[in-house]
């Protein structure tokens, strides 16, 4: 077979440095066995040393068929992951509604219990921990389960709490000492409070005003005016979160105070705990804890060795009232926290939210 140069072939069969390989005219091919032996030769000996030109496009399609095969099985893995996830989140949607308004449903139930107060001279909590309007009237307060599932009210009063809003610097102090805090601290502490909620911009010896808190990572102003929330005392200068929350050597005071009502306590509904703080000896304690059974029903008056430690109220105004609920066959639970505010109408109370907070919750184990 003739050899030529690359520029003067038309039809290449083989190429081997820079040359080409042509097949010769159709009547040669028909008449020559020479030829067919040489071309059958040459053929087998250029595919033992350059097998490329016979195996290079199937190489190739094969890689392109494996690559589409990849590409297609990760466009179905995302596809199927999506599709559960999607339906993951509708169920989940789906059971926190359900939840949701069962805890609404616990909450009116809690309303309309306040509300039917028909005595509205005192209130009591007995020693289970169950809030009475009156000593008819049972208290709808507890875990009861219901055809679309489990609520669990709870009712607890905010005047049997210590209110940071009218405390004095004696009771902020003794607050600060029963966390753990120093005396030194505390004093600090307190003149801090004392600028936070006090409406002039002068800060007291050890306080903070606008200047400390405006120079801080996180800038902001002092409040100047009365406390929203417990939480709050968090912005306040020299307070950590184990002072709120507890944790470390310190014990939190976050279940002794509030900053809701008027600064009043009420001696039916304050709690052991707070009944320590305040000083009451073991004796007294439980004299007025056994006063506030079910039989007893509460104080109808306050005695003078009881009004001397701050318990000037038989009723209760400022109330909170938490509901958890969790609907049948679900995994969801809502929880609703909200404060109300009774104030006597002409019949029973009229009633005003004062704060509200609603969460929910996946408690799937």
């Amino acid at each position: 077979m003739n050899r030529h140069k690359l520029e003067n072939l038309p039809s290449p069969l083989f190429a081997k440095e820079g040359y080409y390989y042509l097949l010769p005219p159709p009547l040669i091919r028909r008449n020559s066995s020479l030829w067919k032996r040489e071309v059958r030769r040459d053929f087998i000996i250029k595919c033992r040393y350059y097998p490329e030109i016979i195996n290079n496009s199937d190489g190739i399609a094969l890689m392109m068929v494996l690559w589409v095969l990849v590409l297609l099985g990760i466009i179905t893995l995302n596809y199927f992951n999506y599709n559960r996830w999607n339906s993951a989140s509708t169920r989940n949607m789906k059971e926190e509604t359900r939840s949701y308004y069962l805890a609404v449903s616990g909450y009116n139930e809690a309303l309309n219990y306040l509300m039917s107060d028909k005595d509205t001279s005192f209130d009591f909590i007995d020693d289970e921990g169950n809030f009475w309007v009156d000593k008819e009237t049972q208290p709808v307060t507890g875990k009861k389960s219901t055809g679309d599932g489990e609520i669990d009210i709870k009712i607890t009063d905010e005047d049997s709490r210590i209110n940071i809003n009218f405390a004095n610097t004696e009771q902020l102090k003794k607050l600060l000492l029963h966390a753990g805090i120093s005396q030194e601290s505390a004093i600090e502490i307190i003149d801090s409070i004392l600028d936070w909620k006090d409406p002039d911009r002068e800060h007291h010896l050890s306080g903070a005003e606008d200047e400390y808190y405006e120079g801080l990572e996180e800038p902001y102003k002092a409040k100047n005016t009365f406390f929203d929330l417990p939480e709050e005392l968090a912005l306040v200068k020299g307070i950590k979160p184990e002072y709120i929350y507890g944790g470390g050597e310190g014990k939190s005071f976050l279940n002794l105070i509030t900053t809701f009502g008027r600064g009043n306590m009420n001696i039916n509904t304050v709690s052991k705990e707070v009944m320590q703080f305040l000083g009451l000896s073991d004796f007294e304690v439980e004299a007025i804890m056994k006063q506030r059974s079910r039989d007893a029903g509460g104080f109808r008056f306050i005695p003078q060795q009881f009004s001397v430690y701050g318990l000037n109220s038989i009723s209760s105004n400022d109330l909170k009232i938490e509901v958890t609920a969790t609907a049948s066959n679900s995994k969801m639970s809502s929880r609703i926290v909200a404060v109300v505010r009774r104030q006597p109408a002409a019949k029973g109370y009229k009633v005003q939210t004062v704060y509200w907070r609603e969460s929910a919750e996946n408690i799937r184990s």
